[in-house]
């Protein structure tokens, strides 16, 4: 740390934890979902936690500190291709650089999509999701290929976001990893950081989002059995 530079604190407390619990949702979806039909239910759980997570990150953008919030760090494609063909990479952003705040966009809504694909699949033998009944069995299959699409593409999106902030953290000494477990970086302007972490907005609105979830799959539709 340079000696004109102070930590900050500049990711809530909220937002740390958001970020882990995802990880952990990614890492246990992975797993169950290569462990075979022992672990299916709770590689459902784990689908449901990760829905429960975007709600909560959707929410906490407009809702939480300043560099939580989309509007500041969701930059125009003119601030995004002028950060990509600089020679010169400026550091120093409090919250995300321009192509990083795009790209945390990018993998919530990979996530998302493939939460909500899993509420409509199913194996045709034991499991379905809670909303397989409501579609046609094409239309599950279409959903099916999709979902392990998508979760390819999140497996490539988090190779792409762990290079890079494996980069920035020993390449440029940012320290990204130490920040998000922490929350402070060091930065020269002293009026960068946050003073709280709006720990009972983000109570409730983690309880809204669970409840919407939760609400979701209990009153989801009654499969009707044919009897012959």
């Amino acid at each position: 740390m340079e000696s004109n530079q102070r930590l900050q604190l500049i990711w809530d407390l909220p937002l740390r934890l958001w970020h882990w619990a995802l990880v952990v949702c990614l890492t246990g979806s992975w797993i169950t979902a290569e462990a075979g039909f022992d672990w299916t239910t709770t590689h459902f759980y784990f689908g449901y936690s990760a829905l429960a997570l975007v709600i909560f990150r959707l929410g906490w953008g407009f809702a939480g500190t300043l560099h939580s919030r989309y509007g500041s760090f969701l930059s125009s494609p003119r601030a995004v291709t002028g950060y990509l063909f600089k020679s010169e990479k400026p550091s120093g952003y409090a919250g995300h650089n321009p192509l990083g705040g795009w790209a945390s966009v990018i993998i919530v809504i990979a996530i998302a999509l493939q939460a909500a694909t899993g509420l409509f699949i199913s194996d045709d033998i034991f499991y379905a999701g809670p909303y397989n009944s409501v579609i046609s069995p094409s239309t599950a299959d279409w959903l099916a290929g999709w979902h392990h699409r998508i979760f390819t593409l999140i497996q490539v999106l988090v190779v792409f976001h762990l290079l890079a902030v494996s980069w920035h953290t020993w390449g440029r000494k940012e320290h990204l990893i130490q920040a998000m477990f922490h929350g402070k970086k060091p930065l020269a302007a002293t009026n960068q950081g946050i003073h709280g972490h709006r720990a009972w907005r983000a109570i409730l609105l983690a309880a809204l989002a669970a409840l919407i979830v939760a609400a979701g799959v209990y009153f989801a539709p009654v499969p009707e059995y044919d009897f012959y």
